[in-house]
């Protein structure tokens, strides 16, 4: 029988029948980034390295993270015409280029304070590799649940090595494709975690975590960041609203590593990614990016 993914808690067994799994408070802790760094930033430093995600809240990006949003929703229709060539992982969710221009959104969203001194701690000196969005169209399938990336040691319980940073641009929750996120698997990474030739993870551990540490969806307002280890178990859900759910995707990696960077933007922005203080990437080229950018319409 084919791997079925679950879009909800499953039941789980007991005696005289089957009861429902008990509820849970939500274990993916939230910061509040507009108060001064001293006052959460070692906490959020300890949730991300126990649990292997935090939300950040109060980043002051809410304003750009709308507009971005709309001129994304206005790219839907291309992404729909090379559905095919974007899919990632599952029909209906496309991953594709965000958009560009001077406005200075870019800059914004790579190089966030709060963002970089989170991540900083846990790797430091990053570099971003990604730069992406992630739109999830109405009618969508969940995706399998998989980690971002392949482990780089046989066993668990080494450092971080790279973070998935997910900006809200809608509001996002559980109607419309939130983030299902299982905290603490990101301790549990090895080669034997995952079907064979991917990074989906095996449906009996599944269902053994479920028991155990059931998994979260986490619900964002634009402008929120996530900030997950890339080898935390997660998946994007179902979008069974009637409008495409837009969201941006980076990845900070340690300097040390090896991998092959995919972050495209325009030369106008060149000056004022440079000046962060974080390395980016990137290459810049002389023509518009947005969803599919020069040379990538297959």
């Amino acid at each position: 029988m084919p791997d079925q993914p679950v879009d909800t808690i499953l039941p789980v067994s007991g005696a005289g029948g089957h009861m429902a799994v008990a509820p849970h408070a939500p274990s993916v802790r939230s910061f509040d980034v507009s108060a001064p760094q001293d006052t959460w930033l070692d906490a959020a430093g300890q949730a991300l390295a126990a649990d292997g995600a935090v939300l950040l809240t109060g980043t002051g990006l809410a304003g750009r993270a709308r507009e971005v949003g709309e001129r994304m929703l206005a790219e839907v229709p291309l992404l729909v015409a090379h559905h095919d060539a974007l899919m990632a992982y599952d029909d209906g969710h496309m991953r594709h280029r965000p958009p560009g221009g001077g406005e200075g959104h870019v800059a914004a969203f790579l190089g966030h304070p709060a963002v970089l001194a989170l991540c900083g701690g846990a790797l430091p000196g990053p570099r971003v590799i990604s730069y992406h969005g992630h739109t999830v169209l109405p009618g969508s399938s969940p995706q399998p649940v998989h980690a971002d990336w392949e482990p780089l040691w046989p066993q668990g319980g080494h450092p971080p090595f790279m973070l998935a940073v997910n900006i809200a641009l809608v509001d996002t929750g559980e109607h419309n494709g939130s983030i299902e996120v299982w905290p603490g698997t990101h301790q549990l990474a090895s080669q034997d975690v995952y079907r064979p030739g991917s990074l989906c993870v095996r449906e009996d551990l599944l269902e053994e975590r479920r028991h155990s540490r059931p998994p979260e969806r986490v619900a964002m307002r634009p402008g929120e960041v996530l900030v997950r280890d890339v080898r935390l178990w997660h998946r994007g859900t179902r979008n069974t609203s009637g409008t495409a759910r837009p969201m941006l995707w980076l990845l900070l990696a340690a300097p040390w590593l090896r991998a092959e960077p995919s972050v495209l933007l325009e030369a106008d922005v060149r000056d004022a990614v440079e000046e962060l203080p974080v390395e980016v990437a990137a290459e810049y080229v002389g023509h518009p990016v947005g969803a599919l950018s020069e040379g990538e319409a297959r």
